[in-house]
């Protein structure tokens, strides 16, 4: 087998990862990141002398590889505190809701779930398939007659940012929401890294070639062979892992037919978490949600949840963060919702300390899967000597991602070798 040399666009998880099994396989790669620092969305803000994950904030039990890399690198890990929702623990406030007990119903969804996400792998061009995938989650628990897992869904899709239950697809959701995420989000059995997920990554990818500031003018894909043409010059590669956006993609080369397929299926939202600092905000629970922000699109912008932080400002006031669904909105428009919000709840604010808005969530359109979105994903990987991973082909979370670059890069060595 011949030591292949792989591009890799993106420093964030997935290209860490990607590069991680890259070199695993015993091949050569090269990570070109634009900014200059790696860990994508997974990025630890430091005030003072704490710092504030303002990006990525926990893992879940399906982190299996991440927590391994973890302990390899003397990442520890502590249990999040406290959820929850309109100040009940989450587990109740999902058993507020009508029919059988929580359990009955989560098995059900969990069944329905599988069931689907097997049809939608075997046949991926049955109409009858597209058809359910493309139905909303709302209508499709409807269908089903869960209510409990309807409240449960605010918790586990807009409190993280993940869409409304009313936008987001089924099929979507069916790819990755499974049972060690449900029973995660239920049970509030997520944990954060001690040491931030910002030096995580750091530690981690210290054997790695990785090209910080990156800019790259053009990709040129053709025969045998990948160009990245940058400020540096051209290099020659084997293949290329992509983890970036589609639309960014399209501007470095030309797009593929089932490409541009995923670009005209997927519209990414915006998300923006608020460092805050109050004294007067919950101090029990760690995490708080907020059902009339989680349940109605029509109230984008407004507080979907917030998590108290460790670190105490010197006035002795508390460290908050905060989310926000943003698309279309503007940094003083969000500002003044929040504040709206804040007001509302009789929370004093003392300081807004820093904002950061996220390329976040790539939602499926629904019309989109209905007409084969998930076939144009696999029919994607390999054209032009180019393969996937990132948020567009598995989800947001950092498992999800990394078990991706996994998978493509196992297909990538196989086929390209």
């Amino acid at each position: 087998m011949r030591r292949l040399k792989i591009a890799v666009i993106g420093g964030g998880p997935a290209g860490l990862g990607a590069a991680h099994f890259i070199q695993a396989s015993g091949h050569q790669a090269v990570v070109f990141e634009k900014e200059n620092r790696i860990g994508g969305k997974s990025f630890s803000f430091a005030s003072g002398d704490a710092f504030n994950e303002m990006g990525t904030c926990y893992t879940t039990r399906k982190h299996v590889i991440v927590k391994r890399w973890m302990k390899a690198h003397g990442i520890q890990l502590k249990r999040l505190g406290e959820a929850r929702y309109d100040d009940a623990p989450v587990v109740d406030y999902v058993k507020k809701g009508a029919g059988p007990p929580l359990a009955v119903q989560a098995f059900k969804f969990l069944a329905e779930a599988r069931r689907l996400r097997k049809l939608i792998a075997a046949k991926p061009s049955d109409r009858a398939v597209l058809t359910e995938a493309s139905m909303t989650v709302n209508d499709w628990l409807a269908r089903l007659d869960l209510p409990k897992l309807d409240l449960a869904m605010h918790r586990i899709l807009p409190a993280q940012g993940y869409g409304y239950a009313k936008e987001v697809t089924i099929g979507q959701t069916v790819q990755w929401l499974d049972f060690d995420i449900l029973i995660s989000g239920v049970l509030n059995d997520m944990h954060m890294p001690v040491e931030g997920w910002s030096e995580f990554w750091n530690r981690f990818s210290t054997r790695f070639d990785i090209r910080l500031d990156a800019r790259i003018e053009h990709v040129e894909r053709r025969g045998n062979s990948v160009i990245v043409v940058s400020g540096d010059g051209r290099e020659r590669f084997d293949a290329l892992i992509s983890t970036i956006p589609m639309d960014e993609l399209a501007k470095l080369t030309e797009l593929l037919p089932a490409e541009k397929a995923i670009l005209q299926g997927v519209e990414w939202q915006n998300y923006t978490t608020t460092l805050v600092a109050s004294k007067n905000w919950f101090k029990g629970a760690q995490v708080h949600g907020f059902s009339r922000a989680c349940k109605d699109p029509s109230l984008r912008g407004a507080m979907l949840g917030a998590r108290r932080e460790g670190a105490m400002m010197e006035d002795g006031a508390h460290l908050y963060v905060t989310g926000q669904f943003s698309n279309g909105l503007t940094p003083p428009e969000l500002r003044e919702i929040l504040m709206a919000d804040l007001q509302r709840m009789g929370v004093q604010v003392d300081t807004l300390i820093y904002s950061q808005t996220w390329k976040y969530f790539p939602q499926y359109r629904a019309d989109a899967v209905a007409d084969g979105l998930f076939t144009a994903m696999r029919e994607a990987q390999g054209g032009k000597r180019t393969w996937f991973s990132g948020a567009t082909f598995s989800h947001e979370l950092v498992s999800a991602v990394v078990e991706r670059s996994r998978q493509s890069v196992k297909d990538l060595v196989r086929r390209a070798s």
